[in-house]
């Protein structure tokens, strides 16, 4: 086991509590970890015999038997983490069994002290004086912030895959993270995350033979820029899985940005015998068996929760109250629906009350209240669009409407947009064998890395009826065209097709016959900043009344939002 960094020695005392059936485990760093990094548990602790043995290489208590081996339920088995970290630091031990109190003092991986100490149930490590014998390590910890930054991370995810045990995390004793242990995800995500992301989670739940998946993703709108807020959890260890994130953010895919990214804690359980966590030297990642299945299931899971759960966003006016003075701004907030799942969005709306239906004042002592999520009934398909009537457009790009229940804006890019996606998507059921032969082929300038991987794209692309040649260096010729070809901006389209081939190597038919379908939908779409007729207008919401799903373009944009006449009315003072 190489130690690293700070957060490498807090991940392995941590999980060794854990496995110590610990309850409460408090974790305190000085400067970050890099002066001292303490660890204290309730635990079962150890006896002074196993004390000293724990800290011999490959020493474990945690397998009994050779078949364990292959049924691993705990997060340590190798017997090197101890070992390892007391070989590069100064370690004092305190721990207790039978009411008999063991101190053992190890630095540089040489016991200097080993006597009996105060008996207090669980085991406390302190870790100091960390690369003092190998300042070439030293020299490249990172900076405090930086150091600081991964143990949090590292924190949040264990406390987010044990909302039963209480974790305390404190740099230069100023409290960082506190979960109260009562076994409340939605809690352990408040605590982390804060009331507005709580706010728009959605319970999610499934299983199948093999995988029962269960926990917390978030609405569409709710997103960050980096993978690093998607939190997978397999029989209770936080993993790294590439091909998991991937399924997870491309369930996304038709309700947000692509290079955008959500908040999601997912909790995967399965028999022991089905993965294999000791592939990774610091076990981040495992090898899961009937991996397809597992990740269908959780695709489908998603998406079916997302589409639940749509309506217009509203443009809610975020009151906060200080004692000096009153700031008023606006937030998009997509309301929850009540459908056929009755019980489900109760139990929802049950347990997020439960968590926040409290008062509490923070340091500016600004008040913050629950507020009532708005729930509405959806009973025919039809009506997930209301009336709108057109009165005009705004900046070149959005159609002001109205009806008697307020005022709404349609992005006519975005509107259009998700018409033609849902046309196309109609057409283009099977593969594609209608084509045109042109008399001059079309060509498009490509980089060499393009030109390399020809043949591979054109198995995938054969499917829409696209074939691409490979012409000198630096350019691709098609000679024939597919029929549904006429209507789109053709090289703007193709350039951006290839681009997709080169930024993913692993392009699967789903992934990629939804990218083709939103690209074309985009250029035969109408453009940003072109004035439309009352009739256009008309047009383009009696186009996005048909969609089944009309409020966000393919790429996860919203087509429309909302403000009522009550809000309307308040903010202009009429009572």
């Amino acid at each position: 086991e190489v130690v690293e960094k700070c957060v490498s020695i807090v991940k392995e005392l941590v999980e060794n509590s854990i496995d110590a059936s610990s309850s409460e485990i408090k974790i305190e760093l000085k400067e970050a970890g890099i002066r001292e990094i303490k660890v204290i548990d309730n635990g079962i602790g150890m006896d002074k015999n196993d004390a000293i043995l724990a800290f011999q290489r490959h020493a474990t208590s945690k397998l009994y038997k050779t078949d364990d081996l292959f049924h691993i339920s705990s997060l340590g088995f190798r017997g090197e983490a101890l070992p390892s970290i007391a070989s590069v630091s100064e370690v004092v031990l305190k721990t207790c069994q039978n009411n008999i109190g063991t101190l053992i003092h190890i630095k540089g991986g040489h016991i200097v002290e080993n006597t009996k100490c105060e008996a207090r149930n669980g085991t406390s490590i302190t870790v100091s004086n960390l690369f003092y014998n190998t300042p070439a390590r030293l020299k490249h910890l990172s900076s405090v912030y930086s150091e600081l930054a991964n143990v949090t991370d590292y924190v949040n995810k264990i406390a987010l895959s044990y909302p039963n045990i209480k974790f305390i995390l404190t740099n230069d004793e100023k409290e960082l993270l506190n979960t109260d242990g009562k076994g409340n995800l939605l809690k352990v995500i408040h605590a982390i995350y804060g009331m507005d992301i709580t706010k728009k989670m959605l319970q999610v739940e499934s299983s199948n033979d093999d995988y029962s998946v269960e926990g917390y993703i978030s609405m569409p709108e709710v997103n960050r820029s980096s993978r690093n807020y998607m939190t997978t959890i397999v029989n209770g260890r936080v993993i790294k899985n590439a091909s998991l994130n991937k399924t997870i953010n491309e369930a996304y895919s038709s309700f947000k940005e692509d290079t955008r990214y959500p908040i999601v804690v997912l909790k995967i359980n399965t028999d022991p015998s089905l993965i294999d966590v000791n592939i990774h030297p610091s076990k981040l990642d495992i090898k899961f068996s009937n991996f397809e299945d597992l990740k269908l299931m959780i695709q489908n899971m998603i998406q079916t929760t997302i589409r639940s759960k749509l309506l217009i966003p509203k443009i809610e006016i975020k009151e906060e109250n200080n004692k000096t003075s009153e700031n008023y701004t606006l937030n998009l907030e997509r309301p929850i629906i009540k459908e056929d799942n009755i019980e489900y969005d109760t139990n929802y709306q049950k347990q997020l009350s439960d968590m926040i239906n409290f008062k509490e004042t923070n340091e500016n002592n600004l008040e913050f209240i629950q507020t009532e999520n708005i729930i509405e009934d959806i009973k025919d398909e039809k009506d997930k669009l209301p009336e709108l009537y057109p009165v005009g457009l705004a900046l070149g790009t959005y159609i002001v409407c109205e009806n008697e229940k307020g005022i709404y804006l349609i992005d006519q890019h975005a509107a259009q947009e998700r018409y033609h996606y849902e046309q196309i998507k109609e057409t283009l059921k099977e593969r594609c064998t209608q084509k045109q032969p042109l008399m001059v082929p079309l060509r498009v300038n490509v980089t060499p890395d393009v030109i390399s991987q020809v043949d591979a794209i054109n198995e995938k692309t054969d499917f829409f009826g696209l074939h691409f040649e490979a012409f000198g260096d630096d350019q691709v010729i098609i000679r024939e065209i597919p029929l549904w070809f006429h209507d789109v901006d053709q090289e703007a389209f193709l350039n951006d097709l290839l681009d997709y081939f080169i930024k993913n190597q692993d392009v699967d038919m789903l992934a990629l016959r939804h990218k083709v379908l939103a690209t074309m939908a985009c250029h035969s779409s109408i453009r940003f900043n072109r004035p439309l007729s009352r009739a256009e207008m008309q047009q383009v919401i009696d186009d996005l009344k048909k969609c089944k799903q009309p409020y966000h373009c393919p790429h996860g944009r919203p087509t429309v939002i909302t403000m009522s006449d009550d809000e309307l009315r308040k903010e202009f003072e009429r009572g």
